[in-house]
């Protein structure tokens, strides 16, 4: 998924981009995958704000139900009035919850870098998606409540945080190998569901 925040409008156009991408040719996507592409997981935010927050001034990605989780972020950021207050958050848990995919990648703006969850499944993948697309690999966040992180503890399965180079560029010639490669018939990375946390 991505535009989880108002202002990354670029990761909405780099899933265009692959729609796109798709849309012209069918069989870049294996015969075993299914793909659930979310381009705007805040359509508020996309189209009415410059922060980081849905219409109801809520961070979306500080909304989701980790362990950890807590009504403030990082910075006095409010996360919502509960884990899944914000019903873009309940979108999500629930295509996941309906789908169960095994991979999550989430698209952000701006760091330049790729950076996992805590599992080895999560840096195995993210290491596989940096060297593909020469981002950095950086593996010093540790937010509260975010989707990627919500997804490892409550699936066991690999996560990933893509952080584009600016807010308002989609990337897609630094992304299109490693997003390719992932949704083709084979590609270089195994990933085994890992122990939750």
């Amino acid at each position: 998924f991505g535009a989880i925040h108002g202002q990354e409008m670029g990761s909405a156009w780099l899933l265009r981009e692959l729609v796109l991408e798709i849309a012209l040719n069918r069989r870049l996507v294996g015969s075993s995958k299914k793909l659930i592409i979310i381009p705007v997981a805040n359509p508020d935010g996309y189209f009415d704000r410059t922060d980081l927050l849905n219409a109801r001034e809520v961070n979306l990605n500080l909304n989701f139900a980790t362990v950890d989780w807590q009504k403030y972020g990082p910075e006095g950021t409010f996360a919502g009035l509960e884990p899944f207050s914000e019903p873009e958050s309940r979108v999500i848990k629930e295509v996941v919850e309906q789908y169960q995919p095994t991979l999550m990648l989430a698209f952000h703006s701006h760091g330049n870098l790729v950076s996992p969850e805590a599992s080895q499944a999560s840096k195995k993948f993210a290491e596989w998606y940096a060297g593909k697309s020469g981002y950095k690999y950086f593996d010093e966040w540790d937010y509260p409540g975010t989707a990627t992180k919500w997804f490892e503890e409550a699936t066991g399965k690999a996560a990933i945080t893509v952080e584009l180079a600016k807010d308002l560029q989609s990337d897609w010639e630094i992304n299109k190998n490693a997003l390719l490669e992932l949704i083709g018939e084979t590609n270089s990375i195994v990933l085994e569901r890992s122990p939750s946390r």
